[in-house]
């Protein structure tokens, strides 16, 4: 094989770097596919791979096209792999042998993060990893490196899923996490801890005292659990996240130490000691010192593949330049793990090197800021930073939803202050026990963490959402960037027009403005929350649940709102419930001037009973209950209203029970009947009795459920009576977000798994027998 990118000698013979994008490019489909090819598409796919490599040989495309299908065929194994294994293993009760791999310092969070060894005594391979709540069982003393041996059974992985919010069943996908066991019977196999385990015991308590502890843990164990809100949407805000996961930067900087501990040793060596091997061994150990402290958390193991990589081509004697080295680390990744293709990581570090590296190509620094110590030592720096700015902004409006126009500044200031001011000082901590050493070094880690987060509050301010944003236009800046970088548009103009032309037609017209207006039911668990959507502008019922670090309103409301770029003007709350009014503090704080309804009568809040009606843009509202305001306002108290656009009606019921449905029917002066029904309190087994559901005689039952409810619903039972009636049942726990969009007496049914966003990863994994 040649080292080039087009090998001219051997026309037949592929190049690394053509045989790394071969690789690449088969790999790619991963991401999109919405369902996985069975075995007989694997059968058929390499029929024709084995007829084009035996009849095309000779022929270098068709090697490129040979690659390309394995790699495919082989990235659709690990799909096909893990989603089997999630159906097989979720179908009973099984013995687990287990072993705690993550924990958190303070052990507040009973849910621990555990590696499947073997399960019913066969081992599992590839690596597969779960949940597991320890108090479930009453085990206290737990710690990473202890085994278990657990009987019990699988909840196969499941996430809420909605536009715009963080695909969590991705994330877990690509993470390998397959589900939470759920056990009944537990056996410790082994009490001993780990050495890291022992390692993070011994600086807990120096940890803890520290006020940004949490930020300190991460930079030393790769343990994100301790953070703050605040400081991660601090950190979020100005760019700064890939700071306190260790991974390219810390693993650079450790091999970095490691490598001038070793030049300096040399310093006392006889000069036939003195060569490169050592530093380079020395650094090497330090970079894995430090992927080993992170438990080998996946952006630092990706970070030592590409650094052994690196070792292994200096040490050759063929030339390789930096992009081909970047090309071959990223292939060599997605061969060993395909599914890396899911992670939001993978895409920003490998977008970040190939940033880096097409910078410095185009725009090179001027020889004359080499002439000054000073600025030979701070114009590369600022280069850089302004080369990741500029490039970079494509993948994080991608992945972020928004961009922080003074991000340069902050990058400038907080890594060199953690680069060169913490990751020495942990490894000095590591290096040297020396109790009054330690004390003296966190209180110096602290304060310059202290120092680097005082000028980010304001540089926070800076953060700009941008959501309209398709993966087209990524592909095309890339693709722009080849262009130039090769100077291809030369020759090929008609491929940059190309280009341009995609880049035109992607842009997709909203489709809440192709229609009257849209009703939109969030994937949110166990809660409830509906946008009603005409014009741009929203009005809510609900706002769904509220916990310790966050809301229904932050992670799912908020980021869809910004998606479509729809402006709230006013949210509705059923009734005084924390599933149904717990994100509305975070909604009020978002858009401060929602005006706010109720049945509870909360001052500044416009009232909700009987007999009041609106009328907004196309749409009627009509109150058909309470009859009279509660000052605690319970489930059968709940706001129920009747919408309307002249052709379909709309009935909203919050958590309305059997009392209330039955006072509701009893009233001849209001009709009920209704298209469109959202199923009373989640579907319970305590509401939708048949007589209301006559009553109303809805075409569809709408449900907002989540699929592991302690309370167990929605109940088969209220399934049933509504499957009698022929009313079609659509819930969000198997659906995902639900979008209904009304076009005069035309409706349009969009589900989030099945075809709003389709992939393969979205599916209902495990036993399908659900409501």
């Amino acid at each position: 094989m040649q080292m080039g990118l087009f090998s001219r000698n051997l026309p037949s013979t592929l190049s690394y770097t053509e045989a790394a994008t071969a690789l690449i490019i088969g790999t790619l489909p991963l991401l999109f596919l919405s369902k996985l090819p069975d075995s007989n598409y694997y059968l058929v796919i390499g029929t024709i791979l084995l007829i084009t490599i035996v009849f095309g040989w000779k022929n270098k495309f068709s090697r490129f096209l040979f690659l390309i299908g394995m790699s495919f065929l082989w990235a659709c194994w690990h799909g096909l792999e893990i989603t089997q294994k999630i159906d097989f293993l979720s179908s009973d009760y099984r013995q687990w042998d287990i072993t705690i791999v993550s924990i958190p310092l303070t052990q507040d969070d009973p849910i621990k993060r555990v590696k499947i060894d073997r399960v019913d005594g066969r081992r599992i391979f590839p690596s597969l990893y779960a949940s597991w709540n320890f108090k479930q069982n009453g085990h206290e003393n737990r710690c990473v490196g202890q085994q278990w041996r657990v009987t019990g059974k699988l909840n196969p992985v499941h996430a809420s899923l909605n536009e715009g919010g963080f695909d969590r069943q991705r994330y877990f996908i690509a993470q390998r996490m397959i589900g939470t066991l759920k056990t009944k019977h537990v056996e410790q196999v082994s009490v001993q801890c780990s050495l890291r385990q022992n390692i993070i015991d011994q600086f807990k308590e120096k940890i803890l005292a520290q006020k940004n502890q949490g930020i300190i843990y991460a930079l030393m164990f790769g343990e994100r659990g301790l953070i703050s809100i605040e400081h991660i949407q601090l950190l979020q805000s100005t760019g700064l996240t890939h700071l306190i996961a260790i991974s390219g930067l810390h693993i650079g900087m450790a091999y970095l130490i490691g490598y001038l501990c070793a030049r300096l040793l040399q310093f006392f060596l006889p000069i036939r000691w003195i060569g490169e091997n050592l530093p380079l061994l020395s650094g090497m150990l330090f970079a894995l010192l430090y992927a080993w402290l992170s438990n080998f958390a996946i952006p630092a193991t990706r970070a030592i593949f590409a650094l052994l990589l690196w070792l292994y081509v200096r040490k050759q004697s063929f030339y390789c330049f930096s992009w081909q080295w970047a090309i071959w680390s990223i292939a060599s990744i997605l061969w060993f793990d395909p599914l890396a293709i899911l992670s939001d990581s993978f895409w920003l570090s490998s977008f970040a090197v190939l940033a880096i590296l097409y910078w410095f190509r185009i725009f090179p620094i001027p020889l004359v800021f080499n002439r000054h110590p000073l600025f030979r030592r701070v114009v590369p720096l600022i280069h850089l930073q302004i080369g990741l700015l500029i490039l970079l902004i494509p993948i994080q409006v991608l992945l972020f939803k928004g961009i922080n126009v003074m991000s340069l500044f902050a990058n400038l200031w907080f890594v060199p202050l953690i680069t060169w001011g913490v990751v020495p000082i942990v490894f000095g901590i590591l290096l040297f026990p020396i109790n009054a050493w330690h004390n003296i070094a966190f209180r110096f880690i602290d304060k310059v963490i202290e120092i680097g987060l005082e000028p980010l509050v304001y540089l926070n301010s800076f953060w700009v959402d941008i959501n309209a944003i398709s993966i087209y236009i990524v592909l095309f800046c890339g693709s722009f960037a080849f262009i130039l970088l090769f100077g291809w548009y030369r020759n090929y103009l008609g491929l940059l027009i190309c280009f341009i032309v995609m880049l035109f037609f992607t842009q997709s017209k909203n489709q809440h403005q192709e229609h009257d207006w849209c009703l939109i039911l969030l994937d949110i668990g166990h809660g409830l929350a509906a946008i009603m959507v005409q014009n741009q502008q929203g009005v809510l019922y609900d706002t769904g649940n509220r916990w310790n670090k966050g809301s229904n309103a932050k992670q799912q409301i908020i980021p869809f709102l910004k998606h479509h770029q729809v402006i709230p003007i006013h949210a509705i709350l059923s009734h005084n419930h924390l599933d149904h009014t717990g994100g509305v503090s975070d909604l009020i704080k978002q858009y401060p001037w929602v005006s706010l309804r109720s049945s509870f009568g909360q001052p500044r809040h416009l009232p909700c009973y009987q007999g009041q009606n609106w009328q907004w843009g196309k749409l009627r509202f009509d109150i058909l209950w309470p009859k009279k305001l509660a000052e605690t306002s319970h489930n059968n108290d709940s706001c129920v209203i009747q919408v309307s656009d002249g052709y379909r009606q709309l009935l909203l019921t919050g958590d309305l029970e059997k009392e209330g449905e039955k006072s509701l029917v009893m009233q001849d002066k209001y009709s009920l009947k209704a298209d469109i029904l959202f199923v009373p309190h989640h579907g319970s087994s305590t509401s939708s009795t048949p007589l209301f559901i006559r009553k109303v005689q809805p075409t569809l039952a709408l449900v907002s459920s989540a699929r592991y409810s302690p309370w167990k619903i929605p109940s088969d039972k209220v399934y049933l009576r509504y499957a009698k009636h022929n009313i079609q049942w659509l819930n969000t726990a198997e659906e995902g977000q639900i979008t209904i969009c009304f076009k005069k007496e035309k409706m349009k049914i969009s589900r989030y798994r099945k075809e709003i966003n389709p992939r393969w990863y979205h599916l209902w994994f495990g036993d399908r027998q659900f409501p």
